[in-house]
C-alpha cells in the first residue's frame, strides 16, 4: 500500500515537472514569435525612413538601374551621306580608337558636302609607345604618298599609358627617359607632316573617369601642343567639352544641339554616338576656321597641292617632290579667249597696243598729263567753246501777250 502511494506520488511530481517544462517552452516560443512579429512589423520611423538593410539594398538597386540606363545609348538621328565627287578633297583621319570614332562623326558632319570626303585609316590599338605593334612614324610616309590627302587629322595617346621599351630597357611613364623617347616620336610624326606640306590638325586626348588616367591624358596634351604648333600644325583642344565647370570628367552633358545626353560609355574611356558627334563638332569647326573647307577655298587647295610625293634622300632626310609640269606646253584647258566672246584679232606692229605691251615702249608724252614730269611745266592750250554772236539775253525774244480791247 505504501509502495503504491510512493509510486503515485512520484508520477504526480514527474507530471507537474513536465507540465512546467511544456508551459515554459510554450511561453518561450510564444515570446520569440511575438518578438519576431514586432521586428517584422516596421515602426513609425522605420516606415518613414526605412531600415538600414533596406536602404543599402535600395541604393544598390538604384546604382544598378543607373548603370543599365547609362549603358543604353540614346538614339541618334540618322544622317544620309551624299555621294562624293570623284575629285573631292580628302580628309585623312589617322590614330587610335578615338580617331576611329572621330572619323565616324566627321563623315556625318560633312554628309551634305559632295566636295569633301573623309578617309578613315585609324588603328584602334595603336599608339606611340608600342612601335612593335604599329609604327606610325614608319607607316605614315607610305600612307600619305598613296592617298594624297588634302588635310590630315590625327589623334594619338589614349593607348600610351604604359611602359616603353627602348632597346633592352623599359621605362615607366612620365620618367625622364620615357618623356624623352616619347617626345622624339611625336617630333618624327610632326616632321613628316610638315614636309608633306598639307595642313594638319592634331586633336588632343580627352579626360577619362579615373583621376590617374585623366592626369596622364593632361600630361600627354602638354607634350603634344608645343611640338605640333612648332611644326606649323594646329592643336585642337577638346578637354573642356567633356568636363564640368571644375574640370572634372563627366559622363553626360550637352550634345551638339544643346540637349543633355550621355557622351561617354560606362567604362569612362570610349564615346557614345552622341559623344562622337560632339567630338567631331569641335574638329569640324577647327577645320573650317583653319582651312576654309566648305566656304569656297577648297578647290584651289586641292589643285595646288595635287601629286606631291615625299622621298627620303641618301642622307636620310625627307624631301617633298612635286609633280612634273612642262614649262612650254600650255596648261590643260587654257585659252586666251573669253567664253562667248569674239575672237581677238592680232594687234598691228605699229599700233600703240603692240608698242606698249609687246615691245615695252613708253607711251607718248602728253603735256599736262599726270605722267608729264617736264620742268618748267609746259603750257597747255585750253580750247573754250565759241561764244555766241549776241548775248543770250538779247538773243532770246519773249513775245508779249496781245492787248485785249477792254484791257487797261
Amino acid at each position: 500500500m505504501v509502495r503504491r502511494l510512493i509510486v503515485a506520488l512520484l508520477i504526480v511530481i514527474v507530471g507537474i515537472g513536465s507540465t512546467s517544462v511544456v508551459i515554459h517552452s510554450v511561453s518561450t516560443d510564444a515570446l520569440a514569435q511575438s518578438n519576431k512579429a514586432s521586428r517584422d512589423r516596421p515602426s513609425f520611423f522605420q516606415r518613414l525612413f526605412g531600415t538600414l538593410k533596406n536602404n543599402r539594398q535600395g541604393r544598390r538597386k538604384f546604382r544598378q538601374r543607373t548603370l543599365r540606363r547609362q549603358s543604353r545609348e540614346a538614339p541618334v538621328a540618322t544622317v544620309e551621306v551624299l555621294p562624293k565627287e570623284l575629285d573631292a578633297s580628302k580628309i585623312l583621319v589617322i590614330g587610335d580608337f578615338i580617331a576611329g570614332g572621330l572619323a565616324w562623326g566627321l563623315e556625318r558632319a560633312f554628309a551634305d558636302e559632295p566636295r569633301l570626303t573623309v578617309i578613315d585609316k585609324s588603328n584602334g590599338n595603336s599608339g606611340l609607345v608600342r612601335v612593335d605593334y604599329y609604327d606610325w612614324d614608319g607607316e605614315l610616309l607610305s600612307t600619305l604618298n598613296a592617298l594624297q590627302p588634302d588635310l590630315i587629322v590625327l589623334v594619338l595617346g589614349a593607348n600610351d599609358r604604359q611602359k616603353m621599351r627602348v632597346g633592352d630597357e623599359r621605362f615607366e611613364i612620365r620618367s625622364p627617359a620615357w618623356a624623352a623617347a616619347y617626345t622624339e616620336r611625336i617630333a618624327n610624326v610632326v616632321r613628316t607632316l610638315k614636309v608633306y606640306g598639307r595642313q594638319f590638325l592634331w586633336v588632343g586626348v580627352p579626360p577619362m573617369r579615373k583621376s590617374s588616367a585623366s592626369s596622364d591624358m593632361a600630361y600627354l596634351n602638354g607634350l603634344f601642343k608645343p611640338l605640333v604648333q612648332g611644326g606649323d600644325g594646329y592643336f585642337v583642344d577638346i578637354w573642356n567639352g567633356f568636363t564640368d565647370e571644375a574640370g572634372r570628367f563627366v559622363t553626360s552633358g550637352p550634345d551638339v544641339e544643346g540637349q543633355v545626353r550621355q557622351l561617354r560609355t560606362g567604362d569612362g574611356i570610349n564615346f557614345t554616338r552622341a559623344g562622337r558627334l560632339k567630338l567631331a563638332f569641335y574638329v569640324e569647326r577647327a577645320i573650317r576656321r583653319q582651312t576654309g573647307f566648305g566656304s569656297g577655298g577648297i578647290d584651289l587647295l586641292a589643285t595646288v597641292t595635287q601629286g606631291n610625293q615625299i622621298e627620303i634622300g641618301p642622307d636620310g632626310t625627307m624631301h617633298l617632290v612635286g609633280p612634273i609640269i612642262s614649262l612650254n606646253d600650255p596648261l590643260p584647258g587654257s585659252s586666251r579667249n573669253l567664253a562667248g566672246g569674239e575672237v581677238a584679232s592680232t594687234p598691228d606692229a605699229e599700233s600703240l597696243q603692240f608698242k606698249a605691251i609687246v615691245r615695252g615702249e613708253a607711251l607718248p608724252e602728253v603735256a599736262g598729263r599726270v605722267d608729264d614730269f617736264s620742268w618748267p611745266p609746259r603750257q597747255v592750250a585750253v580750247r573754250l567753246p565759241p561764244q555766241s554772236a549776241q548775248p543770250i539775253a538779247e538773243a532770246i525774244v519773249v513775245p508779249s501777250p496781245a492787248a485785249s480791247p477792254g484791257g487797261r
